[in-house]
């Protein structure tokens, strides 16, 4: 358990920082702002928080250089196989891409983003179902012992609505296979 929490403590300190200090002291501003253009950081949150990271250091970030790398950066991020791998992920869009490649961008975005929703939402029915059988289960062992009227009637009810559910999870898991469809067809070209 102390091992746990050491962990836990480590990671939250080492969470703040966007940089560790041997980052700051070797400077490589370019590759750092490639790295965070290529993950599609918005440029002005990042590169503050760079500029606090290495406030302790006693060293004062490279605008320019960082600035350069983070424009490489981009245009890995704001592709459309990039945009399909956010949204798949179901990861936010910050509006870091320029109006050249954002187009293309969203539209690979969008295919990710619908088949990221559509497979929460079978898992969100698949929840709802397990979690109204457990209580079927319970009502189920209090009725062995006791025929009360209300528990009968709940799980009345509950039968109704897991019957709905099941419909439901057939109608989310087919539009799940339509969304993973559209994302292949989007991969192969």
């Amino acid at each position: 358990m102390r091992c746990l929490a050491a962990i836990a403590a480590f990671l939250v300190l080492t969470g703040c920082a966007s940089l560790t200090q041997e980052e700051c002291l070797t400077g490589d501003w370019g590759g750092i702002g490639q790295r965070d253009g290529a993950a599609g950081r918005v440029a002005d949150t990042q590169f503050a928080r760079h500029v606090k990271a290495c406030a302790d250091a006693g060293i004062t970030p490279d605008r320019a250089a960082w600035q350069r790398g983070y424009a490489r950066g981009l245009q890995n991020y704001c592709t459309p196989l990039s945009g399909l791998n956010e949204g798949v992920e179901g990861r936010r869009y910050r509006n870091v891409c320029p109006a050249a490649t954002e187009s293309a961008f969203l539209r690979g975005f969008q295919i990710g983003l619908d088949d990221h929703k559509a497979r929460e939402d079978v898992r969100r029915v698949q929840l709802e179902i397990a979690r109204l059988r457990a209580r079927n289960n319970e009502i189920l062992s209090l009725l062995a012992t006791d025929d009360d009227p209300a528990l009968r009637s709940e799980l009345q009810s509950n039968q109704s609505e897991l019957l709905r559910l099941q419909l439901e999870l057939g109608f989310a898991r087919a539009e799940a296979a339509r969304a993973r469809r559209a994302v292949a067809e989007f991969r192969a070209g």
